[in-house]
């Protein structure tokens, strides 16, 4: 969970497994969002600003697990009607117990969970996100443009990391087994996904080769 030092006070006797991370700065919760991919953003006006909201609504478009949630004194009314018009999924009043607070993130999450499904989501490295459902791969929340074939080997390997599968095995599972190219044809569209999803397509730490075999997909570096 990502929070601005204005959700700050309601979130310290927060209990349970749940990780929160509370920034001040501006630039640093715009990193954390893009790169952390939390499931839960919470953000307190003041200090948040117009920027920021937008930042956060946007982000929320592209990220169909993302709940958002804005935070603002009781007396600022328009500020958390304007927050829910833009596209949050709740806007409350600072003054909120923390106990409510805590059960309406639990129920938001719950919702996320049910609708997006556990593996729909897979958050890769380098600051990839596949996404199962909307059939699209992003950077940093800047869609990928991949050929159908590419996301479904891509697809495929991803979410059974460490795994090699043979060429033949691809065929037969993203192909539907006859092709006139072949094993060419797997080699082609790993040619592809590399030049697209690997810093360095010359050397790649995900998309790997496995020789003798075929290929497998790795999650981390090293």
């Amino acid at each position: 969970m990502l929070a601005t030092t204005g959700a700050a006070a309601q979130l310290e006797h927060l209990g349970g497994d749940t990780s929160v991370v509370v920034v001040s700065d501006p630039h640093r919760f715009r990193d954390l969002l893009l790169a952390d991919h939390p499931r839960l953003a919470i953000v307190g006006q003041p200090p948040a600003g117009p920027l920021d909201l937008e930042l956060l609504t946007a982000e929320r478009r592209r990220r169909t697990g993302l709940r958002i949630v804005h935070l603002a004194p009781p007396e600022a009314v328009d500020d958390r009607l304007a927050a829910l018009t833009g596209g949050f999924d709740d806007a409350l009043a600072t003054t909120i117990p923390a106990a409510e607070l805590v059960g309406r993130l639990a129920w938001l999450d719950g919702r996320a969970r049910a609708r997006t499904g556990p593996a729909s989501l897979l958050h890769l490295d380098d600051g990839l996100e596949l996404d199962l459902a909307a059939h699209e791969l992003r950077r940093a929340g800047v869609a990928i443009h991949l050929r159908p074939k590419e996301f479904g080997l891509l697809a495929l390997m991803a979410t059974h990391p460490g795994r090699a599968y043979t060429r033949a095995e691809l065929l037969d599972r993203v192909w539907g087994g006859h092709q006139d190219g072949g094993g060419r044809t797997v080699d082609v569209h790993v040619r592809w996904l590399r030049s697209k999803i690997e810093i360095d397509p010359e050397h790649p730490a995900h998309l790997v080769t496995v020789r003798g075999v075929g290929y497998r997909f790795d999650t981390r570096r090293g």
